[in-house]
């Protein structure tokens, strides 16, 4: 008996898959006959032409594309065909398809295998179909559909906000009045000593060799000086030749080089505009940000201090203008991440690590682009020691932080003793206070020009931090020695009235930048704000002190003489 049992559920499992197969032939659902046939419903037919159409409608809509194709459309997962019927389960896989898109989750190679260009004829139906792809496609944090079709299928970035949009105010015609009608804090005498050595040629001279020809004792560049438009004209739009990793640094930078020979330091977008560092985050941790750098330099050309190199914003094709044309090293760091867009890491101390790659939406990137100074054989630099130097260090403060009579000390010392000096380092933490930049901790000066010359603003990542925070320990030098330049003074007096309101000269300033607007509007209105604080600072100083003791004219290079002496390695 045992025997015919076993032969029994032998024939019996070879009927079962015979009629298995015999219905995957004939079109049958062999789950959903077993079932109908369980509960008395006739069998359902598998319509793969509409099943396939409306996948790929799905699919069509979540890249921006027309919805025609081949097939007849399928709407809430139900088949407009007439003949065939389709099954629940397609129903639920449709419906669930339909969720998965709409909620921005990532879709796989095969599913995108599966979203093939369709010609398409009518263009009443295409015109029709784009305003209801527009509404179907995924929203941001302010309900805008995403820009580029990759990042409508995929939805926000792993563990990264996409820019948001935010809308450009008019232009006010501000800046051009001030830097027509306002005065020149800072002039350059007419002859000034210039940093490189005047030679004569008959080529036609690049933008950014004038640029450095330029550099004199006093400034980078003249007020008003027509040629800074130029370079960055060219820095935005110039072809370009090679790319390299720039070594040292916290964090990834790339050397350009444009097909006329000029140079530029890139420095990739990291966050979005509206990010404030982390409060729990020390400043020497945070993270650097590329429109803080364009963003100080034309505050510093506002300020008409002409001490920070020009930048401007770019986009640019990750792997046509880096990956190509980058070394091997860096190539190597390439990545594509989970969310199918295209990454790297570099090489660097800090946020060099696959979760802080530098990512593009999805192979498009923005960034800061630093017009470049005469390399260090041509014109050495000497690096300083800021005096108001923070610790760098989670258990202890600076000396200065405890010492309100600190700046006794520091003006009995070279070079702060003599010359312009010291009235530099009131007008670096002018700079740095509105910029809310607490990463000074160095500063550089060229040598050819001795102690008599600005210190160069570099450097200004991690600027533009805390737009809802004023750092008050910034002014820390201005508190300590109630002290500021008389022209320095007077041009923040001028940028504080409404005719010439801060804000707007700045806003106006970065208007026509490629990556505009440049900052976070709030940021812009913490200018204002801290503008006013600073006045406020030097009125109580004024009044403790008297004018005279406060304001200080311009020293003068005639009366300066160089110490025999010095001791300024008492600073490092």
């Amino acid at each position: 008996m045992k025997l015919k049992e076993r032969i029994g559920v032998t024939l019996a499992s070879l009927v079962v898959c015979m009629v298995i197969l015999i219905g995957m032939e004939s079109g049958v659902r062999p789950l959903s006959a077993v079932r109908n046939a369980v509960v008395g419903k006739p069998l359902q037919l598998i319509d793969e032409e509409n099943q396939n159409a409306a996948i790929d409608i799905h699919l069509r809509r979540q890249l921006g594309k027309s919805e025609s194709g081949p097939g007849s459309p399928v709407k809430d997962g139900e088949s407009v065909a007439k003949n065939k019927a389709v099954s629940p389960e397609d129903t639920e896989t449709l419906n669930t398809l339909n969720n998965l898109t709409q909620e921005g989750k990532p879709l796989t190679s095969d599913d995108h295998a599966a979203n093939q260009e369709k010609p398409v004829n009518d263009d009443n139906v295409i015109e029709a179909n784009l305003e209801e792809q527009l509404d179907d496609r995924p929203k941001d944090k302010h309900n805008d559909p995403y820009a580029e079709p990759l990042v409508a299928v995929i939805g926000e970035l792993r563990n990264r906000l996409v820019e948001p949009k935010f809308t450009q105010k008019a232009y006010t015609g501000k800046y051009d009045a001030f830097f027509r009608d306002g005065p020149v804090s800072n002039p350059s005498p007419a002859g000034a000593d210039k940093l490189l050595k005047p030679y004569k040629t008959i080529r036609k001279v690049p933008a950014w060799e004038r640029f450095q020809n330029g550099i004199n004792r006093f400034a980078l560049y003249d007020h008003n000086d027509p040629l800074i438009p130029e370079l960055l004209n060219n820095m935005a739009n110039l072809e370009i030749a090679e790319v390299d990793e720039k070594s040292g640094g916290t964090q990834v930078k790339l050397l350009i080089d444009f097909i006329d020979g000029g140079q530029s330091l890139f420095k990739p977008w990291k966050v979005p505009r509206d990010y404030q560092t982390v409060p729990d985050h020390f400043y020497f941790s945070d993270i650097e940000r590329h429109n803080a750098e364009i963003a100080a330099f034309h505050l510093d050309r506002v300020l008409d201090f002409r001490r920070a190199p020009p930048q401007i914003g770019r986009w640019l094709n990750m792997t046509t203008e880096i990956y190509d044309l980058g070394d091997s090293s860096l190539r190597k760091t390439f990545f594509r991440s989970p969310a199918n867009n295209i990454c790297f890491v570099g090489h660097c101390s800090y946020y060099c690590q696959t979760e802080t790659a530098v990512c593009g939406h999805p192979d498009m990137i923005e960034g800061s682009f630093a017009a470049y100074l005469p390399p260090f054989k041509m014109a050495p630099r000497k690096t300083w020691r800021h005096p108001w130097r923070r610790s760098y260090s989670k258990h202890r403060k600076a000396v200065w932080e405890d010492d309100p009579f600190y700046c006794d000390e520091v003006r009995s010392k070279h070079p702060y003793n003599t010359g312009r000096r010291l009235l530099d380092l009131m007008d670096l933490a002018v700079f740095d206070f509105l910029t809310g930049n607490m990463d000074r901790h160095h500063y550089e000066t060229f040598e050819k020009f001795g102690n008599f010359t600005y210190p160069l603003h570099l450097d200004q990542g991690r600027a533009f931090g805390k737009y809802a925070h004023d750092e008050m320990s910034i002014l820390a030098p201005i508190d300590h020695c109630c002290l500021m330049r008389k022209s320095t003074y007077q041009r923040l007096q001028l940028l504080a009235t409404d005719q010439y309101k801060m804000s707007d000269v700045m806003r106006d300033s970065m208007y026509y930048d490629k990556i505009a607007p440049v900052l976070f509007e709030p940021h812009l209105d913490a200018l204002d704000r801290r503008t006013q604080i600073i006045l406020k600072l030097i009125q109580m100083c004024v009044q403790e002190k008297g004018v005279s003791n406060v304001l200080k004219t311009e020293p003068s290079i005639k009366n300066y003489r160089e110490p025999t002496q010095s001791n300024e390695n008492w600073f490092w």
